[in-house]
């Protein structure tokens, strides 16, 4: 690559002169018309602006034009540097605004120390062939930019960027004095800094990212590349044909794009009446980000006529495709894109095989939302962007993929028993609303009929909104679950605000999102996924319920620790045995810890509203239809559905009397058929189902220690 030095005799921007402008009575000064703004000049005087900056003002110099050119040159092409450029896929509803950030442009405003006729292209002054009076070396601070161009960041082909933290080798407030150009960027060798534009507002960190050449990371990408003997998007595009691929990105965005809108419509050429890219789009997308989408569309191919013929013959390549988005992804985590996260983010909710839809995640799921999580930071996603100076559909997506990382952080730390990546207050993005949602005809929607395409993809936009607001309260009861106390009057306090804020949710959001009952549901996907996201609420009461029965029984006493030897292991048999010939098994088992004789009492309303939670729960999974559980759900809801078993599990063997213990081995009973019956359709009540029959399986006595009630309970035979 060549560098990018302004001293670069090859530039692009190397200046060419025009004839003074003489035709008008009180010319313009030389700086005022170099930078195209109005000059405040009497005759024979400094105009205000030089006499404010300390300028040298003069008249009639040799104007320096600027040749028309794009920012920074395409690290991937080898061509000259008079040719390069940088090449953006501009969305349809955007302005295609050049991207400038030359060197020359850098220095648009004065230079400090004035460097004579000798000076170089960067150096601000005009070069002329007569002779220039030098005027006293004076230092000043120079002259603000008036305004700075709104340009990509993230389309920049052949760099890669990264924010600049406040605690960062890079001060942010030492950049804020940097002399940047009209388009943010202040370029040195091969390494940018690019001003975010429109910050810093009051209080907030002066934002600032660092654009690299991609070329500085080659020998780091190519230690985690996987050789290959043919390109990545000539395999792509062998395993789907692009007449293919924009069908598949038309059933995307109809299907996954409501419940997880992580990619630009905009991008794509599409609009609510437009639904299908064309091909040339396609080819100009990141491999690893339209193979992603090909392989999560994969699963509503019967929805499309010539994708259902085609894959009732032949096998759909979709773990083909998910290895690619893999395989990339190792190599695009060192000069990550928006496209990296998109991808990643898709690839973290691809549905599991069947020989692993009742196994566990394992620990590389989580490590890789923190992967996920790192590279969001990275690009700076965490920073509200509605300020700063970039394309609106950029500043629309970053919104979403933010919330989108977000939620994905706080309901898996909460499935999963695990600590944050995310702090609650490292971050200041605003909620979403329909602006982070924009298309070209959104106007028209208050003009059109409820059912027409417009009204829905507004519908879609708020089901994602009333999710972000739910994950909200889930990071509020994350945190008050690290803070679980023994104490039940305590925990019941914490609880409360919880569950009220359970009910402002549910209260506020759009009647068209709630669910009804029915004895039918649409069968061809094109109503918003109700039933995953009144799942997500009801498994929030369900964590909190779960968490006020703990405190209402006491845990045992735990067992003496040894040291396993020999000795050891006969002594501690004896003891066994002399411990079970004077103490009854019964007596080891859960024991209250609080007061339940009142029935009118805070614990006896508290497990009475658990066991309403659970058959809350139950109803829902019952009543679910087949386009329901047919639908596009979130990967983690399958540990959801297993939570489910265990609460309902807890209601049994924590049972204070044989009238609870009774309607608890009920909805144990129930369900598991409910869970036996909607598996059939989907894998995603696999998990749950195996815990529940591998407890049943070698019994419920020989695995928990149960109250005599309980266990009466349990002997009768007859479910009622």
């Amino acid at each position: 690559m060549e560098s990018l030095s302004p001293r670069n005799a090859n530039s692009p921007h190397t200046l060419s002169y025009t004839r003074p402008y003489r035709s008008k009575r009180h010319p313009p000064c030389d700086p005022c018309r170099r930078k195209k703004l109005r000059c405040q000049a009497e005759r024979g005087n400094a105009c205000q602006r030089c006499q404010t900056s300390g300028s040298l003002c003069t008249f009639g110099g040799l104007q320096a034009v600027h040749q028309p050119s794009t920012a920074l040159p395409d690290a991937n092409q080898a061509s000259p540097p008079s040719a390069q450029r940088v090449t953006a896929v501009q969305p349809v509803e955007e302005l295609n605004v050049a991207v400038n950030t030359d060197d020359s442009a850098r220095c648009q405003s004065e230079p400090i120390l004035p460097l004579g006729p000798s000076a170089g292209p960067d150096s601000g002054e005009v070069p002329s062939s007569e002779p220039v009076t030098t005027a006293p070396a004076t230092y000043h601070f120079p002259e603000r930019p008036p305004a700075q161009a709104i340009q990509t960041l993230d389309q920049l082909h052949g760099f890669s960027y990264q924010v600049i933290g406040a605690s960062g080798e890079s001060d942010p407030w030492l950049l804020r004095h940097c002399k940047f150009d009209d388009h943010g960027f202040l370029l040195f060798h091969q390494v940018h800094f690019r001003n975010a534009g429109g910050v810093p507002l009051d209080e907030k960190i002066p934002v600032h990212f660092l654009v690299t050449t991609d070329e500085l990371y080659g020998s780091t990408k190519n230690e985690t590349a996987i050789p290959r003997s043919q390109s990545l998007r000539e395999e792509l595009n062998s395993l789907v044909p692009l007449d293919c691929g924009q069908k598949l990105v038309a059933l995307f965005v109809k299907f996954i794009f409501p419940t997880l809108p992580v990619i630009s419509r905009s991008l794509f050429g599409l609009t609510s009446t437009r639904i299908t890219p064309d091909q040339h789009v396609l080819n100009n997308m990141p491999v690893h980000l339209l193979a992603a989408i090909y392989a999560s569309a994969q699963p509503f191919t019967k929805f499309d006529e010539y994708l259902s013929v085609l894959n009732a013959y032949s096998t759909p390549p979709t773990e083909q495709l998910w290895r690619i988005v893999w395989e990339i992804l190792l190599q695009e985590i060192h000069t990550p894109h928006l496209a990296a996260l998109q991808a990643g983010l898709l690839y973290l909710h691809k549905a599991p095989g069947k020989s692993q839809s009742a196994v566990a995640d394992s620990a590389s799921v989580w490590s890789f939302v923190g992967l996920l999580v790192g590279l969001a930071t990275s690009l700076g996603l965490q920073l509200e962007c509605g300020p700063m100076g970039l394309p609106a559909w950029e500043r629309r997506l970053r919104r979403r993929l933010w919330w989108a990382i977000y939620a994905e952080d706080k309901w898996r730390s909460l499935l999963m028993g695990r600590p944050p990546y995310i702090r609650h207050d490292e971050w200041d993005v605003t909620e979403l609303d329909d602006n982070d949602f924009h298309i070209d005809e959104t106007q028209i929607v208050l003009l059109s009929p409820p059912s027409s395409p417009l009204a829905q993809d507004v519908l879609h936009a708020q089901q994602f909104q009333c999710f972000a607001r739910l994950s909200l309260i889930a990071e509020s009861a994350l945190r008050s679950s690290q803070r679980l106390s023994s104490n039940f009057s305590e925990s019941l306090k914490t609880a409360r605000p919880l569950l009220q804020k359970l009910r402002e949710w549910y209260v506020h959001i759009p009647a068209p999102l709630r669910l009804h009952d029915r004895l039918f549901a649409s069968i061809d996907g094109t109503g918003p996924q109700l039933t995953c996201l009144h799942f997500a609420y009801t498994l929030l009461e369900v964590f909190i319920f779960r968490a006020l029965l703990r405190p209402m029984v006491r845990s045992a006493t735990p067992p003496p620790l040894f040291e396993e030897t020999e000795a050891s292991t006969n002594f501690t048999a004896a003891l066994d045995d002399y411990i079970f010939h004077i103490m009854e098994s019964d007596e080891i088992e859960p024991t209250p810890a609080i007061d339940l004789s009142n029935e009118n009492g805070a614990g006896s309303a508290v497990l009475k509203a658990a066991e309403n939670c659970a058959a809350k729960m139950l109803r829902l999974v019952m009543r679910m239809a087949y386009s329901d559980l047919a639908g596009y759900w979130f990967s983690w809801s399958r540990i959801g559905f297993a939570t489910v078993s265990s609460f309902i599990l807890l209601l049994l063997v924590q049972a204070p009397s044989k009238d609870h213990a009774i309607r608890a081995r009920r909805l144990v009973h129930m369900w598991r058929q409910a869970l036996r019956r909607q598996s059939e359709g989907s894998s995603l009540m696999n998990l749950a189902l195996v815990r529940l029959d591998g407890i049943y399986w070698t019994g419920l006595c020989r695995n928990y220690y149960l109250p005599k009630h309980v266990k009466e309970a349990l002997d009768e035979t007859v479910y009622q």
